[in-house]
């Protein structure tokens, strides 16, 4: 049950609303910061791949290995970025070439992942299905041989032109990362070459990074949840309290196919609690406070935006 427009309870103060607000802003400049980080590689990336003939490798070439499937990958971690080509198109002497190319790209990657401590992974993807990213993250453990990934990938699909036509810088809803991170959200950039979409440069963050960032260590119950209702952080507290279940540890039980988006199960106006599909209207609506009942007791709900990635920062005080 919502009671719209009740009154503030005398456990809600100003200062209460304010460090909501202050936490709302502050997350949201975590996220623009990575978005103007990602802005930042696409120069580069641009620049590598305008000249791939004149760019001789920066590493060893005995980094590289195939594997009877095809894939040819870089097996151990030797400080510098991953490559991994999936096998889907053959790697020849002018794909070889290419990759000791964008090796170029490997120490901006680095630089920008170790001055920022809200990115988990840096990639640019091709469209022969070639990663290059950073940090090693043993793609060859997750990944199957032969995928394209410009199909399976939703990072990928999202920047094509079928899906962004303007060409935009966007952020990718919540998915389940195939190269066993879990759940995350990315923000992408098509990368083309006159018409041609040759890649997709991408920085991802985990939904476990941005709890440990932002929320989990709040004494408050706080959650983050999208435009569409999925829980996308939720700290001991609110887990707790709400019983819903949100983007948590995922376990692999064997290779992912794609990075797969998330099922919409989660989303909270699915639920089959009453009460939380109340919470989830609320959410989808315009006011920032409201009156709602947990568990037959009655919460003031406060809510802020996250609005470089749409999403709302939730508090929720027994009234």
């Amino acid at each position: 049950m919502l009671i719209w427009g009740a009154p503030a309870c005398s456990h809600v103060s100003q200062k209460d609303r304010i460090e909501l607000k202050t936490l709302a802003a502050d997350l949201n400049s975590l996220f623009v910061h990575v978005r103007k980080d990602l802005e930042s590689l696409k120069i580069a990336v641009d620049q590598v791949l305008s000249d791939p003939e004149g760019r001789p490798g920066l590493y060893d070439e005995n980094r590289y290995r195939y594997t009877k499937n095809h894939v040819y990958y870089t097996p151990e971690n030797d400080g510098h970025c991953e490559v991994w080509a999936s096998g889907h198109m053959p790697i020849g002497a002018s794909e070889k070439k290419r990759i000791r190319a964008i090796e170029h790209l490997c120490p901006d990657f680095e630089a920008v992942y170790k001055k920022n401590d809200f990115i988990d992974y840096i990639y640019l993807t091709t469209y022969d299905s070639i990663v290059m990213g950073y940090p090693y993250a043993d793609m060859q453990a997750y990944m199957k041989s032969g995928l394209d990934l410009t199909k399976v990938w939703v990072t990928y699909r999202a920047a094509d032109e079928k899906e962004n036509p303007e060409r935009r810088t966007l952020w990718v809803p919540p998915y389940v990362d195939a190269v066993g991170r879990g759940y995350m959200t990315s923000v992408i950039m098509p990368v083309y070459r006159g018409d041609f979409l040759e890649g997709t440069l991408g920085i991802d963050i985990t939904a476990d990074l941005i709890s440990d960032t932002s929320i989990s260590l709040s004494p408050k119950n706080l959650m983050i949840v999208t435009a569409s209702t999925i829980p996308v952080a939720m700290n001991k507290n609110s887990r707790r309290l709400l019983n819903l279940k949100g983007l948590e540890k995922y376990y692999y039980f064997q290779k992912e196919a794609e990075n797969k988006a998330i099922s919409p199960s989660l989303m909270m106006t699915q639920s089959s609690s009453e009460e939380i599909r109340a919470i989830a209207d609320w959410v989808k609506g315009f006011e920032k406070e409201g009156i709602l009942k947990i568990s037959g007791v009655p919460y003031h709900f406060l809510k802020e935006g996250i609005p470089e990635v749409g999403w709302f920062l939730i508090e929720m005080v027994e009234k």
